[in-house]
């Protein structure tokens, strides 16, 4: 029983798609063919990127809207920091809490919590650095988004984001579709993003990528 995640709640809702959908999401997600198909892209890069946020501080890392963990899961089990993981869909984080256990043991330093992106439950100034994968895109206001993520960060934190982009045809095909299925917001291009937030962009196909300081 010790050995059994925990999953705190900060968010009272019933279950959602994302909760009956998550081991497809995350089977999708995880895909080399449907990452480079869509998108022209792979999840090794989204893993990377995860791993420069790891490894850019020692002190508490926030991610938001984690998902399942399937990019950053890797490098939290290689990383002794503090970690706290949340997303709104309890199922999502269920799988996260599986990739985070280890020969039936959770990730020590670890804490889950089904929380609402756009009210998180944590005092600001919190925490050295902010993930925040693959999630840009959803959120129509997105400057507003990102100063609250910021806020969460102590002096000298750093959030690193990633969103996807008005990039390759394909992809801003695709991007437009979910678009008009109230999927997601007005796609974006990555130089949108960098004068929006003044910061330089990498970019690999459709994936965007942005590291702001506090």
């Amino acid at each position: 029983m010790g050995s059994e995640p925990i999953i705190e709640s900060a968010w009272d809702a019933p279950e959602t798609v994302y909760d009956r959908g998550a081991a497809t999401y995350d089977a999708m997600v995880g895909s080399r063919l449907y990452n480079r198909l869509a998108w022209g892209t792979d999840p090794a890069d989204y893993a990377a990127f995860a791993g420069e946020a790891v490894a850019s501080a020692d002190g508490p890392l926030l991610e938001v809207a984690a998902g399942t963990c399937a990019a950053s899961a890797e490098a939290y089990l290689a990383s002794p920091r503090p970690l706290v993981i949340t997303d709104r869909s309890r199922g999502m984080l269920a799988l996260a809490a599986q990739r985070l256990t280890v020969a039936g043991r959770p990730r020590s330093g670890t804490r889950l919590v089904q929380a609402d992106a756009f009210a998180l439950p944590f005092p600001p100034g919190g925490f050295d650095t902010v993930l925040c994968l693959g999630f840009l895109h959803l959120v129509e206001d997105v400057a507003p988004f990102v100063d609250g993520l910021r806020a969460q960060l102590r002096p000298g934190g750093r959030l690193f984001a990633s969103s996807l982009v008005a990039a390759t045809p394909v992809g801003t095909r695709y991007l437009g579709v979910l678009h008009r299925l109230g999927e997601l917001a007005r796609p974006r291009t990555a130089d949108e993003l960098a004068d929006l937030f003044g910061v330089p962009v990498r970019r690999r196909g459709s994936m965007a990528y942005l590291t702001l300081g506090n």
